[in-house]
């Protein structure tokens, strides 16, 4: 299962885990040693200067960028996939961004309802998928192991085929997944 963290501090207690920055921590951490994965948000405002933003985090250091979506029209989801593809192409560079194909979705649903990975947020609370999903919380990290020991992940995937049934509803060629799940966990907590 992998795990990512928000914080270097973490590293000790889940050495394996995935450092992820914002992009103004990148070089400070990198500097460190550590193998940084860089996370832009992608807004309205930011989808002009996409490659701009990733060109320089790999500048400071980062081996990895991965851009999250939020409330980004389907034009602008697709200018960004065209541009984070010519960023792993010139920069050598991986990149993750955070949607997928509607038609993945159709044609493998079973491959969305996960509790995976586990994210350990900047205050140690451990959260299945990503952040923003803090209701759904294993708990404080501690032992890692006993988290995971003890945790039920059905609510997590409850959640899930949720989330799936709205975007699998959603039109447009690529679907941003993990605002999808944010958004139904809202709705689900805010309909109790």
């Amino acid at each position: 299962m992998g795990v990512e963290v928000h914080d270097p501090r973490w590293l000790t207690a889940v050495p394996e885990a995935e450092l992820v920055v914002a992009l103004d921590e990148v070089g400070e951490h990198a500097a460190d040693g550590h193998r940084v994965t860089v996370l832009i948000d992608l807004v309205p405002d930011n989808v002009s200067v996409l490659r701009g933003l990733a060109a320089e985090a790999v500048g400071e250091g980062a081996r990895k960028v991965r851009v999250r979506p939020h409330g980004v029209d389907r034009v602008d989801l697709v200018y960004a996939a065209v541009e984070l593809g010519r960023v792993a192409e010139d920069d050598a560079v991986e990149v993750q961004f955070d949607v997928t194909s509607a038609a993945l979705l159709r044609a493998d649903p079973a491959a969305f309802v996960r509790v995976d990975p586990l994210v350990v947020t900047a205050d140690g609370t451990v959260v299945p998928i990503c952040a923003g999903l803090e209701e759904y919380a294993l708990g404080t990290l501690g032992s890692f192991d006993d988290l995971v020991a003890s945790y039920d992940p059905e609510p997590v995937r409850d959640l899930c085929r949720v989330a799936l049934t709205r975007a699998l509803a959603d039109t447009g060629p690529l679907v941003s997944w993990y605002e999808h799940l944010i958004r139904t966990a809202a709705e689900m907590r805010s309909a109790c």
